[in-house]
């Protein structure tokens, strides 16, 4: 019997083997000091808050006061995750659960695969393919985010989709819209290619139609009506001029350099996420079109079915486009990979974390309680931001690529004077704007230092 499940076996155990090492991987990254309010700060005080019964609340730095997240994103699906915060209250439950999901994205890659291809080993080489294409290893190490979750559902939606089993179908489908507010419009492409190539029109309408409700209820009513304005992203798509710039195309080879050899015979399927290709290269943030990020959560799915597809529209020399595929695949992981080998273009490798500086942080965050308003400097924010009232010191280098001005930032120099304790990371503190953030407190009669140890500075306002 297990003889018959090999190909199943050895994908579990690898899917195993990934977890645990990335999970561990992300941890420490957050106790190396790595990790930011923006994101995972941000998450774990929305996760928190709704644990404590205030639904998808978080403190929102630009208003300075608490709003609901539905402000910024459409992520409802945070909410989900708050009874895990009675396991462990804290973003390493975030880390962890973020890398079980998209790992299970593996298992779903398997399963397409073997039903388009009717080959266990071929689906084994996909399957074990998702696990090293490197968006799914970044998103997992880049604190965390909601629309990681995209790239399983997504899968796992397709696959039920080509079995027939449509209420599978519409529970991921639901769920997927969950992630963010722009999901439906990548759904509404699937539904669209589905429809096309009569895969069963009603439920290729259905997605369609919820897919453009969707998004046109949650981009122009829900988050105009928990802001109060339009949605923050809107000015950021507007330079065209980019769309077909050197940048974005090299941008998209690093995302098909691995699977590219297949893709090239069914780029309609790799197309369904040209939504978010096309936000991606025309976004004035060009994080977006960076390897490091979780912006390429959407498109995974879609490389992945799309490579799929399109080996199996190959017909002659299979075992030579299959070495091809290996030679890529490894050409694409020791450009952009996060391993711990040296070998590696770019290797990642875990830093000495400061055990006295990490005690002190947790000291603090105990003494405090959950009920203070505290301020801390950016990667010390996670061990902070299980609290009601959370603030940034806001000098943190996100805003440069949010189209923030110097001039525009330096006007939240006080906003320190919301919080009741500041908390500063000394070797956050470097010269430009974070310095005068630092010695506009300094100065500050209000605020008296009441400790510091290895680096870390506590102020209380008098």
């Amino acid at each position: 019997m297990f003889k018959n499940l090999k190909f199943e076996i050895l994908l579990g155990i690898l899917v195993f083997i990934f977890i645990v090492f990335f999970s561990y991987f992300a941890i420490h990254r957050v106790y190396e000091l790595r990790s930011y309010y923006y994101d995972l700060g941000i998450m774990d005080q929305v996760v928190y808050n709704t644990a404590q019964g205030r639904f998808l609340e978080m403190t929102n730095q630009d208003f300075g006061k608490n709003i609901s997240r539905l402000a910024i994103h459409f992520d409802p699906i945070l909410a989900l995750l708050a009874p895990f915060y009675k396991i462990w209250e804290g973003p390493e439950i975030l880390l962890i659960i973020q890398t079980i999901v998209l790992a299970f994205g593996a298992i779903a890659t398997y399963l397409i695969a073997k039903h388009i291809l009717k080959n266990k080993l071929y689906a084994f080489i996909f399957g074990l393919s998702y696990l090293f294409y490197f968006p799914v290893q970044r998103a997992v190490l880049f604190d965390f985010h909601a629309i990681t979750f995209a790239t399983t559902f997504l899968l796992f939606l397709i696959y039920f989709f080509l079995v027939k089993k449509y209420w599978l179908v519409m529970m991921f489908f639901f769920i997927v819209l969950l992630t963010k507010e722009h999901v439906g419009s990548v759904t509404f492409f699937l539904g669209l290619y589905f429809f096309v190539t009569k895969k069963s029109k009603k439920y290729s309408l259905i997605l369609m139609i919820l897919s453009i409700i969707t998004v046109i209820l949650t981009v122009k009513i829900i988050i105009p009506f928990f802001r109060q304005e339009e949605h923050f992203a809107v000015g950021y798509f507007t330079n065209f001029n980019q769309l077909f710039s050197q940048e974005t195309v090299a941008y998209l080879k690093k995302i098909t350099l691995s699977h590219g050899v297949f893709i090239v015979f069914a780029p309609i399927t790799f197309l369904i996420a040209l939504p978010e290709l096309v936000m991606n290269s025309l976004s004035t943030n060009d994080n977006m079109r960076q390897i490091y990020f979780h912006y390429n959560s959407l498109i995974v799915a879609f490389v992945m079915y799309g490579s799929i597809v399109g080996f199996s529209k190959i017909k002659k020399f299979k075992n030579i486009f299959l070495i091809i595929f290996f030679v890529t695949n490894l050409t694409s992981i020791y450009y952009y990979n996060p391993l711990p080998f040296s070998f590696l273009k770019r290797p990642y490798f875990l830093a000495n974390i400061n055990s006295k500086k990490i005690t002190f942080l947790k000291k603090w965050n105990k003494n405090l309680g959950n009920s203070e308003k505290v301020m801390t400097t950016p990667k010390i924010a996670p061990f902070f931001t299980a609290r009601q009232f959370y603030y940034d010191f806001l000098f943190d280098p996100t805003y440069g690529n949010m189209g923030k001005s110097e001039n525009d930032i330096i006007k939240k120099i006080d906003q320190y004077n919301l919080a009741d304790w500041v908390i500063i990371n000394k070797a956050e503190v470097r010269a430009g704007l974070p310095k005068k953030f630092y010695e506009k407190l300094v100065a500050d009669s209000n605020f008296a230092k009441v400790e510091e140890e290895e680096g870390i500075e506590v102020y209380r306002k008098e």
